[in-house]
């Protein structure tokens, strides 16, 4: 059991409880004396934290610069306590001194242990029978790179057997973190033994979901060989996890239902018992429409798959992600993030689509057919843009060659559209001989500076800071709880600078100097509406598209490219929207990518008939999008053309 030790502890100058530490640090810089030899481990480090305050920056404002000024000085001081106590530390004081460490400073310790290279003195024999201690926690060892190879064979055999290795191993190479995972493992370690051990992991009762989760999704590597033996093995711990469990918790549903039905509306939402909402679409508007145009025009204007810019709304985008989600859940450090917003997204999209198809169908009319009518009819007479070539599924082949040949023509379809752009011309011959893989990132279309994306952390900051319910500045004395989001009380309320807290102000004069947020004549906050505007389009759709912005904002946008607050792009895709294709049809980016593309071009598709007509669907839904983001170009193109000529 380690000591308590209520000492000063530097976190970061964002603590809020930074204040506190400060007056603790200034009673002990106040009574410091340079001869005092030191032999309790946390005194020596309590020093070195408020060596760390003092040198942060940050003082309380009573503190003139003259006591700042004293204070640094004594801070330099500190260095002689630190060298003459760890440089003392032997084989015969270490297992007493590490045992003594009160829990808040253990990381301190073994920073300050490598700093004066305490390891010298302490023999690997010694080091072991620490290791052995029931109360040893290796993550914080394996932090010190310097100490990991002093003892990388001591730590090699630890780990090997330990209890905690297998979770140290997925936390290292398979979890995301918010910053880079900050422990290493010994060389002597080899990473041909993770398998084993994680093997070994898989079959305990203790095994954590989270990891056993993770495990299923990853993916091989140099760092981590994970073999299909081991991600089934995790698998099916998973389903017999959930097997031998019943859920004790509180449970709240929710579900979508889509409908099309003779409404006197176009579309209606309707809220049914247990949370389940009903989607009512008047099938006398399809019926009645029939036209290949009509077809395609209903995933933007009636299913709403596209927003007024033609950005995909299926895709997953940050500011989607509830609170939870974004922190407080274990992310794959390859998985795409979808959240419940997605979820429910794909779902009520792939039913559209479904109910779209069937209807089609017994009305006469495949949605294949409307496919190969965009390319080979509607851009050869629209935009004189000739050679594109689209061959769907026949009627009769089977679920499995449909979802394959759909896949193939998409990629031969985009690979066209490539040819178009870069050479004005589909050349045949050499087109069958291309035999490279589509990648999404290296898609450009004719638009060029199509897209404009946040490039730096000033301008997270300024989003967080405006739209973020985590962002703090939504709460003032005067409205308590009233608003959630910074940019909704400045819009609804007469506020001033001097509302808000000392700890708010700072961030507040930070938004006034970048010109986000300006006081009137009569002290009043207020947005930049313009800016405002083109940070909330960022926010919502991690994505800007400067063609659909008059002259103004795209003034704004020209001056933020040239300081680096945004970078521009070429693409046909949209960034989210090529996260989302990769997600759907490979591995390549994503550990849990559905593969689609790939799991019917190499035969590892599922047996079950039923989730074959779903993948067909998903596979439709994304033909759709190719289309309609290749029409956008054609259509911006021809604009740009028709306005440069005038």
């Amino acid at each position: 059991m380690r000591p308590e030790y209520d000492g000063v502890k530097f976190y970061s100058v964002h603590d809020w409880g930074i204040g506190e530490h400060l007056a603790k640090a200034a009673i002990i810089l106040e009574s410091f004396d340079r001869n005092k030899e030191y032999t309790d481990v946390n005194k020596v480090i309590e020093l070195y934290n408020i060596q760390e305050l003092i040198n942060s920056g940050v003082a309380l404002n009573d503190w003139d610069e003259g006591k700042i000024s004293r204070y640094k000085k004594i801070c330099s001081s500190f260095m002689k306590v630190f060298g003459k106590f760890f440089g003392q530390i032997n084989d015969g004081n270490f297992e007493h001194i590490c045992q003594s460490v009160c829990i808040g400073y253990v990381e301190d310790y073994w920073k300050l242990f490598v700093q004066f290279e305490s390891f010298k003195n302490v023999s690997g024999q010694v080091f072991a029978a620490y290791l052995n201690e029931p109360g040893t926690t290796l993550y914080k060892l394996l932090q010190q790179k310097e100490l990991v190879k002093a003892y990388g064979k001591e730590l090699a055999d630890k780990l090997r057997i330990s209890k905690q290795t297998p979770r140290l191993i997925i936390g290292k190479f398979l979890q995301k973190h918010d910053q880079e995972c900050s422990y290493s493992f010994p060389k002597e370690l080899s990473p041909a033994e993770f398998e084993g051990i994680l093997q070994k992991y898989v079959k305990l009762d203790s095994a954590n979901l989270n990891d056993l989760r993770l495990l299923v999704h990853s993916q091989n590597s140099k760092e981590c060989p994970i073999s299909d033996k081991l991600r089934l093995s995790a698998k099916r711990a998973c389903d017999n996890y959930w097997e031998n469990h019943s859920f004790t918790g509180m449970e709240i549903g929710c579900g979508m239902r889509v409908e099309f039905a003779d409404v006197p509306e176009i579309k209606s939402v309707k809220r049914l018992e247990n949370n389940i909402y009903q989607l009512t679409y008047d099938i006398k508007w399809l019926l009645d429409n029939l036209d290949y145009p009509t077809i395609l025009n209903n995933f933007r204007y009636i299913f709403e798959q596209f927003d007024n810019c033609w950005r995909s709304t299926l895709v997953s985008v940050e500011s989607k992600l509830e609170i939870f989600e974004r922190k407080l859940s274990t992310r794959g450090i390859k998985e795409f993030i979808k959240g419940n917003h997605f979820n429910i997204g794909e779902n009520l999209s792939t039913m559209q689509v479904k109910g779209c198809y069937d209807i089609l169908k017994q009305n006469g009319v495949r949605l294949e057919d409307v496919l190969k009518w965009f390319f080979e009819e509607y851009l050869p007479q629209e935009f004189n843009a000739y050679g594109f070539r689209f061959n769907p599924p026949s009627e009769d082949t089977t679920m499995v060659e449909k979802c394959r040949t759909i896949a193939s023509e998409m990629d031969g379809v985009l690979k066209q559209f490539r040819m178009y752009v870069q050479d004005g011309e589909i050349d045949r011959e050499l087109f069958e001989m291309s035999s490279e893989h589509i990648r999404f990132s290296n898609l450009s279309g004719f638009v060029k500076e199509k897209y404009a994306y946040g490039n730096n952390d000033d301008i997270k900051a300024e989003q967080f800071l405006l739209f973020s319910d985590q962002s703090l500045l939504g709460y003032i004395e005067k409205t308590q709880n009233r608003y959630n989001r910074f940019v909704e009380l400045i819009i609804h309320e007469d506020v001033r600078f001097s509302d808000f807290w000392e700890h708010q102000q700072i961030n507040i004069r930070w938004l006034i100097e970048r010109d986000i947020v300006k006081e009137n004549a009569d002290g009043y906050l207020k947005l930049n509406i313009a800016k405002v505007f083109i940070l909330k389009d960022l926010y919502e759709h991690d994505v800007i598209c400067p063609q659909y912005y008059g002259s103004e904002l795209k003034n704004i946008i020209d001056e933020w490219c040239k300081n680096g607050n945004l970078r521009l792009s070429d693409s046909l895709f949209t960034e989210p929207e090529q996260n989302y294709l990769n997600y759907e049809l490979n591995k390549a980016a994503y550990s849990n990518g559905l593969d689609l593309r790939n799991k019917y071009a190499h035969s590892t598709y599922p047996a079950d008939e039923k989730i074959q007509v779903k993948d067909y669907m998903v596979l439709l839904k994304i033909m759709i999008l190719v289309v309609t983001k290749i029409n956008e170009e054609f259509c911006l193109k021809e604009q740009i053309e028709t306005t440069s000529e005038t």
